[in-house]
């Protein structure tokens, strides 16, 4: 609401409205501006003024004023603290070139990702698990071939080196995938040298095997008794019948023991021809 002007001159600092003026007098200044910080308000005998505080307002007239006096002394009430929203500075293009957040949300542009406050963690959309689908292979220490480093981040692996990993030096860690081809591999790298690229962290489904003797004798130099034992631990079968000369022949005995490297074998026997205590 605004005042009438009385005796002396009101003067204001005002950045982003016309100038108001009033006059002082013996009206009391918590009256005139009511809703305005004592702080804001200066008097001095017949002159009342507001500071020069920048204290951005914006008004119900839908302008920014310097502060909440500023505002009071143009008869304008204040509907909300800070600078009036500004809809043709804040638009965004409606271009789709999306970019991944770091909050694993895909934005239409980086615009819209700034708007909302939002880092970039890279170009393009953002994969199921969050990360932007990039590509800048890295190694993982469990000789998995990552897409880029928020990938093996996501899965908790830790980097080894930049590029894809050399599938004809892959590391002695145990950290089992299991294959799209229904093996599980010793890691992702062993599974990538036979041609794999899609995996799951962890064993295949472990299936139960019938109780048949029907030895098998695997790459590996082992007599399995049938080859759906063989299948089950991922190891390609060389031959029908028992292995000729490498490694002892087990017996088709189920007594199950874990070895050091976490696997269950079937028996001691096969446990002693793996060469795990």
């Amino acid at each position: 609401m605004k005042h009438k002007a009385r005796k002396g001159l009101f003067v204001i600092a005002l950045f982003f409205a016309p100038p108001a003026t009033t006059m002082a007098g013996d009206v009391d200044l918590q009256s005139l501006f009511p809703k305005a910080d004592a702080s804001l308000v200066l008097a001095q005998g017949d002159e009342v003024a507001c500071t020069m505080q920048y204290a951005p307002v914006c008004g119900s007239d839908g302008q920014t004023y310097s502060n909440d006096c500023v505002a009071g002394a143009a008869g304008v009430e204040v509907v909300s603290e800070g600078m009036c929203p500004d809809e043709n500075a804040n638009s965004c293009p409606e271009v789709f070139d999306p970019v991944c957040g770091v909050d694993g949300n895909t934005y239409i542009n980086e615009c819209f990702a700034e708007k909302s406050q939002v880092k970039l963690a890279g170009l393009g959309a953002c994969t199921a698990n969050g990360c932007p689908s990039y590509e800048e292979p890295v190694c993982g220490m469990n000789g998995r071939t990552f897409v880029n480093r928020c990938e093996a981040d996501a899965d908790r692996i830790l980097v080894q080196r930049k590029g894809v990993c050399d599938v004809d030096n892959c590391p002695n860690v145990y950290s089992p995938v299991c294959g799209e081809d229904g093996v599980t591999y010793n890691n992702a790298c062993f599974g990538e040298k036979a041609g794999v690229t899609n995996f799951t962290e962890g064993l295949c489904n472990v299936r139960s095997c019938p109780r048949l003797f029907i030895p098998v004798c695997g790459v590996d130099g082992m007599t399995y008794g049938n080859a759906c034992f063989a299948e089950r631990r991922g190891v390609r079968i060389e031959y029908a019948g028992v292995c000729e000369s490498l490694g002892e022949n087990c017996p088709n005995d189920y007594l199950p023991v874990c070895g050091m490297d976490n696997e269950t074998y079937d028996n001691s026997c096969q446990l002693d021809n793996a060469g795990v205590q």
